[in-house]
This record gives C-alpha cells, structure tokens and sequence, in this order.
C-alpha cells in the first residue's frame, strides 16, 4: 500500500483522533467534545479541545489546532509521512512511503555531516568486530554471553580496535576537521595536537534516535586492561555530549521498540544495553534504557510521545531498588508496575542462568504495583522502633488511598499490617480511612473547581477571538467546503475573494484540487491550516438556510465597507496632524460619502 491519497483518507477514516490524542493527554468527556491540558504549552486549566465528531483538535490556550496526523507531527516533530506511517502500523496496514519523503527532516537538519560520520564509525565498528583476528576473538567474548549472530546483526553491534587512531585514519580523508572535532569520536591530544580514537578496545553498541539515526556510541570493555595512569576504566563509556546527542534525552532502543510500544501501550524501563538485548531474546522487544546514566525529566518527557505505561526494571540489588524509588518520583504521570528480579541480578544476569521463556515469563508475569514496591522498601529497619512505625503507616496509607481499587487497599492493609509487629488490620485500616476523607475533600473541591474552568472553556466562541469579518468569511468558506453548489456559485464570480489571505488561499487551492484533505493541508503553512481548522469548528445547521447567503454577502460588505471608513478616519488624523489642510479636507469628503453609502 502506498502514500496517497487514498490510503491517508483510509488511515484517517480508520483511526479516531481521541484514541491517539488520549495516550499522552488526559482527556475529559465535556458534552461532545473532550477537553484537557494542552501538550504544546504549560497551562493548569485545561484549554486543550478535542472534537471527536470531526476529527480534530484545537487549544483555546495556545491557538494550535489540525487533525490526528498534524498532532503527530507536531508532538512528535516528525513529518507528516512518517505520521501517516505511526497510524498506518498501529491498524495492520503495511504502508510503503517513499525514501525521500521519509528523509524530509533527515535531510533539512543542519547537522547531517554529524549523522553521516556516526553512520560511516558504525559500518568501520561492525567491519572490525566481523573481518578481523581481535573481532574474532571479541565475537567469542559476545557468544559466551550467549550473544548470537542473530542478535549482533539486530543491534548493529562492532568492535573498536585496540589502536589509537584507526577510526580517525579512516573517517578523516572524507570529513571536514569541524565535523571530526564536533562528532565526539576523537580527542584531541593537547600534548601533541593530534586526534585520537574516543573508542579503543571496546566492545561498541551504537546509539540511535527514535528516528533511528546513529548519534553516538557507549563502548564496554571486554578485556581486563588499565589506563596510562595505571586506573581501572570504567565498565561503560558514552559518546560525549555533541549536538545530535545528549545522554539525558535519549533512550537505547526506543526507535525499535517504539512500534512494539504502540500496539502494547507499555514500556520496560532497564538500566542496561545488555538488560534490552537480554530483553530482545527473551522476546520482548518494547524495553528501553537509559544511557548509563539515571532516569531524567527529559528521559520522561520523551517517553511521554509514546505510552502512558512504564514497568520499571532495574536491578534487584540496593541501588537498583534506590534507584527505582527515584524513578517513581520522576514517573508520576504515568501507570507504573516494577518488575521483581530475584537475587538481586539484573535481567542479563538472569539470562544467563535460567532460559529466554523463564525471563520472558519473569518480566511479564512478576510484576508488582508501586504500592507493593514501597510497602517494602519504605519498611523501617528496626521493627522495635514505634514511631518509625507510626510514620510509616501514615506514609503507606497515604499511597494506598491514591489506588482506585477498594478491594487492592484492602489488600495493601492486610500486607502492611502483616509487615508490623505493632499494629493489626484495624489500625492500619483506621489511618486509611482518615486519609480517605481528607483526599475525598480534596477532590470534591477540585472537581468543582474543575467543572467551573470546563463550563468557561466549552462555553468560550470563536467569535470572541477572531474579527466579526473574519467569522463572516469563515462560515461562509464553511458553507463551501460542505456544499458544493455554494462553492462552484462563488468560484465563477470574478469579483469574489476572500479578504483573509490564509481563507483566498484555501480558496484557490479548493478550485484547483476539488478537495482539501490530509494530504493536500500537510503541504501549506502552518497560518493556512490553523485557518482551515478554525472554518471547520463553526457550529451551523447543516442545511443552508434561506437567504443566509445572501446575508453574509451583506455582512461581508458592510464590515468591509467599515474597515474603509476606520482606514480613510486614519487618513484624515495623519493629514490633519502634518498639516495638510487640503489633504484632509478631501479626505473628509471622502469619508463622508462613505458613510452615506454605508447607510
């Protein structure tokens, strides 16, 4: 199936905006439209207005407005292909886009150089580990790891030889010395003023976008070795910060595992390159990891574009479990279970020792909610301590209570209550209950308050933020687009235009076309299609009534007949203001007949 457009006009008819929308917003039923805070900018009374009935969205805050392919684009900052292609996989539909539509922001980006040279280091890396004798015996590093061909070739993995300057003799003849400077593959030697290899004698995962292009690289060694100074090295090492990478955004794996999260709605988290490739075997394919480095806002964030799930698997020793703790603070937008690994080993770790079905059913089947999580590492060392224990208990019952389920509180009650030596049931259910009544005053307030913001937001025109002229123009372009005969009427009249600019060029882009459809509005200029989504939420009958033509003709002439005499008014101030007795006086005269004309 290839982009055109038939099959975007499929994709469109097929996929409900409030689905895609409803992933990453929190959406809100207000009469038939759907309300919440917009992803585009920072407001706390929701402005952001999803019709589901014509398929489009706008934000009453920020003006953005388009349909379910131009909120991928935008949210995304993908192009509008690759968009169609997101929908496209999400419904089973195989969608063949071509190379350079596909290519759009790849090829505009102003560091492509950066992203050429990262591709050429992954093609030397793979050469190396594959053709040479140190590949070879770094190969067999990787089998007794229980890393196939299969997974080598799935995760483009290389070797970056034990010499200092290989990758730099074999990149430099073909880029210019800033791109080598900026790319984060070399150090330059002060000592000597020559470039050396970042990598050397390492085993190289390479590092992508989601959009699967090659931004850096995290080396691991693989042989016991020391530097110079006679220091251990460290395990892992990541591509220094360049303009196409930055270790707190990034996510290994996501541009593989991004599909697979589409059709899940869910993500592991792991710590680890070997815990998604361990992953990977076991067949799961939507886990991701941070780049050795802790859980961001920006990694958050940029997990926000894709699902509202995260399992988190970290590690089961101390600092993993520290580091899950400082996670959850992170993930507080979304649905979070952890995964329990046993014996305090990493999903690698497990791998080795048990079978891929045995992780596959560990990391799908042992998880645990945040509560369960927190029941346990919030517990208080000292079982003797009392007020270590009361604190405690108003801490869990305080989290129990955010859980929608009654029958899982009364379940968390029970636990905690079993982890104490000084309290039963009833006195754990006791503090609940009070955090019962406090969080439902809270919401109770909330809502109403909320309820108030969303009559406001529903209740807020269209004609409170554009021009009386501009609203004219936009019912009668509405009337257009929904009736044929009223558009060929106008189209055949030489004197008619649109006084808006953005409107006249819908207009002509309508009597060349036929249509205006997804495919047609990717290609014009954000201003046009903001004005065409602004014509499609004028709420009006939909049968042209009798005469209602004809009377936006007189509106529209009336209001422009008015912007006239504001214009000519102005005229008659400036040539007053300089002096020009003569110049005003006719431009008196002629503000006066229009105004006659006018009445």
């Amino acid at each position: 199936m290839y982009l055109n457009k038939e099959t975007i006009a499929d994709i469109k008819q097929s996929t409900n905006i409030v689905d895609i929308i409803g992933e990453v917003v929190s959406l809100t039923k207000s009469g038939r439209n759907y309300l919440g805070l917009c992803p585009f900018h920072k407001e706390k009374t929701p402005s952001f207005n999803v019709l589901e009935d014509k398929q489009f969205y706008h934000c009453f805050g920020c003006g953005r407005s388009g349909d379910v392919f131009k909120f991928l684009e935008d949210y995304r900052q993908i192009t509008f292909a690759e968009s169609a292609s997101v929908l496209a996989e999400r419904l089973g539909m195989s969608l063949q886009v071509p190379s350079n539509q596909l290519a759009q922001v790849r090829q505009e980006s102003p560091h492509q150089k950066l992203f050429e040279i990262n591709q050429d280091a992954e093609r030397f890396y793979q050469a190396v580990l594959k053709t040479t004798k140190i590949g070879e015996l770094a190969r067999q590093y990787l089998y007794s790891r229980g890393i196939t061909d299969e997974v080598i070739e799935e995760f483009h993995i290389g070797l970056a030889p034990a010499e200092p300057d290989y990758l730099y003799q074999s990149l430099s003849k073909k880029f210019d010395e800033t791109t080598v400077m900026n790319s984060g593959l070399f150090n330059l030697s002060e000592r000597s003023n020559r470039f050396y290899d970042a990598f050397q004698n390492r085993i190289i995962f390479p590092l992508r976008d989601e959009n699967g292009r090659v931004i850096g690289f995290s080396g691991r060694i693989w042989q016991e070795s020391v530097s110079d100074d006679q220091q251990p090295q460290a395990k892992y090492k990541n591509t220094r910060a360049t303009a196409i990478f930055n270790k707190s955004y990034e996510l290994y794996h996501l541009d593989k595992a991004k599909a697979v999260m589409a059709k899940t709605h869910e993500v592991y988290l792991m710590e680890g390159f070997m815990d998604v490739i361990a992953a990977h075997r076991a067949g799961i394919d939507n886990a991701v990891a941070s780049m050795g480095t802790a859980l961001t806002p920006e990694h958050v964030n940029h997990l926000k574009k894709f699902t509202k799930k995260v399992i988190v698997t970290y590690d089961g020793d101390k600092a993993g479990q520290n580091a899950i703790a400082k996670s959850l603070e992170l993930l507080g937008d979304f649905t979070v279970d952890i995964v329990r690994l046993p014996e305090q080993m990493d999903p690698d770790e497990y791998l080795q020792k048990n079978s891929p079905e045995e992780l596959e059913k560990l990391l799908r089947q042992s998880r645990i909610s945040q509560v369960e999580f927190l029941m346990h590492y919030l517990l208080p060392e000292n079982s003797d301590n009392l007020q270590a224990e009361i604190d405690y208990v108003d801490r869990m019952a305080a989290l129990i209570v955010q859980t929608p389920s009654i029958t899982a509180q009364n379940s968390y009650i029970t636990k905690v209550a079993d982890l104490l030596p000084d309290f039963d049931y009833f006195q754990v259910e006791q503090a609940v209950n009070n955090q019962r009544l406090l969080v439902r005053g809270q919401m109770s307030q909330a809502a109403n308050q909320t309820q108030a913001a969303q009559t406001v937001m529903v209740e807020l025109p269209v004609s409170k933020q554009v021009s009386a002229l501009r609203r004219a123009e936009n019912q009668l372009f509405h009337r257009m687009l929904n009736h044929a005969y009223v558009f060929n009427d106008y189209r055949m009249r030489s004197d008619f235009h649109f006084e808006t600019a953005e409107l006249q060029t819908l207009f002509e882009l309508l009597n060349q076309e036929g249509e205006l459809d997804s495919f047609i509005l990717s290609g014009l200029d954000n201003d046009v299609q903001s004005a065409y989504y602004a014509v499609l939420e004028e709420r009006l009958p939909e049968e042209v009534t009798d005469g209602e033509l004809q009377e936006l003709d007189r509106q529209i002439s009336r209001l422009l007949a008015q912007q006239e005499i504001r214009k000519q008014g102005k005229r008659v101030r400036e040539t007053t203001s300089l002096g020009d007795q003569d110049g005003a006086l006719l431009a008196l005269e002629a503000l006066i007949a229009q105004k006659r004309n006018l009445e």
